[in-house]
């Protein structure tokens, strides 16, 4: 009953606030259309007032506070707690995760390279005390129905690298953002760190990175769905090694063929063109490889098929490789993913986001892949 009344003072709000907003934006025809409709027309309202009412945001955020007081902690798929916002993750198909299974093991029956698989847990798994448990339904286990299952189904083909008990162990740290569904810097470290030994490389300490913060105001794609007004922005960190200066070359390459160069790991100017965290590599890309000029003498060539969580651990890999290349496999096109020579690596890392892995058929694109043309 509480929860109806809130949701009906913000009806009110919006019915009083309407008029003196359309004054300000031009006709409302998309508006009145909507009022008008007898197909889905609170919907059709939403869509419209985003459209024609410059207020619109104000009133969503509103409307969010307000079913938030009324106990509504899980809204649109976000759970809200008292500082950050958390994505409700929920497996769809467990066939999605046992087909994404299948071609990583396909994958290494038929190129016979040294592969690892990285889960990273989403922040409800890790940060679990600040999921409001009373208010919503019992949480997907991330740990035992998704990492544990795929760890050991792949056991003997595929190296697990299990990041979970060091995010844990580091869960009172900014490791997760706050407005977004994916590690900050700090947290892409303490993966970093995990993985490295995994690799076979000795990871670096944190105070070998110096760290420069380029916004202290942001907010993701958690606040875009969620938008609770109580929540404090993010901030967005650059990790750079600052023992020994290297030289970077960052190809970026898009499916309709065109390209872009950076030579350097975070082209500030991405900021201007759009979002802050495109200036970490330079965003994400269909494929983007980084060479680093004056590295360690090393064979070593890395290939990661992931997801756009790269952006946080990948800065502090780059140590140990000359040359490390990243295939976003959820929107590289087939024709694309034919100019990739697995045969050039002699490391592959799946590396993905909880979510990202169950929620999609993220390895289907991999049978584009051409033959491997040198032995292993």
């Amino acid at each position: 009953m509480k929860l109806r009344r809130y949701n009906g003072i913000a009806f009110l709000a919006a019915l009083f606030l309407t008029p003196v907003l359309l004054l300000q934006s031009g006709d409302g025809s998309a508006l009145l259309d909507a009022l008008g409709s007898q197909d889905q027309p609170f919907q059709q309202m939403e869509s419209a007032m985003k459209a024609c009412l410059p207020g619109a945001d104000f009133l969503r955020r509103l409307q969010i506070s307000l079913k938030y007081a009324g106990g509504n902690k899980q809204q649109n798929g976000v759970f809200i707690s008292e500082d950050m916002l958390m994505l409700d993750v929920q497996l769809k198909s467990q066939a999605i995760v046992n087909a994404n299974i299948t071609r990583m093991l396909d994958f290494v029956e038929q190129f016979q390279r040294n592969s690892y698989v990285m889960l990273i847990p989403t922040a409800c798994a890790v940060q679990q005390s600040k999921v409001p448990y009373d208010t919503v339904a019992p949480l997907y286990n991330q740990k035992q129905q998704l990492l544990d299952d795929v760890y050991r189904r792949v056991s003997g083909y595929l190296t697990p690298i299990d990041v979970y008990p060091t995010l844990r162990n580091h869960q009172e740290e900014y490791i997760y953002y706050r407005t977004d569904n994916t590690t900050t810097g700090l947290g892409g470290y303490y993966i970093y760190a995990v993985a490295a030994q995994k690799l076979g490389l000795k990871p670096r300490g944190i105070h070998e990175f110096s760290v420069e913060h380029l916004d202290y105001n942001y907010y993701g794609d958690l606040y875009a769905r969620s938008p609770y007004r109580e929540i404090p922005p993010d901030r967005i960190s650059a990790y750079s090694m600052s023992k020994y200066w290297r030289y970077y070359t960052v190809t970026h390459y898009e499916n309709d063929g065109r390209s872009r160069r950076y030579y350097t790991l975070y082209p500030q100017f991405r900021e201007v063109l759009g979002d802050v965290k495109d200036v970490l590599l330079g965003g994400v890309s269909p494929i983007v490889t980084i060479d680093v000029g004056n590295a360690a003498e090393s064979t070593r060539q890395l290939l990661i098929f992931g997801d756009r969580s790269m952006q946080s651990y990948l800065p502090f890999l780059l140590v140990h490789y000359p040359k490390v290349t990243f295939v976003d496999t959820a929107s590289i096109s087939p024709s694309l993913l034919e100019q990739v020579d697995v045969s050039r690596y002699n490391q592959i890392l799946f590396a993905y986001m909880a979510d990202s892995f169950i929620d999609s058929d993220q390895l289907s694109i991999l049978s584009w892949l051409p033959q491997r043309q040198e032995p292993a």
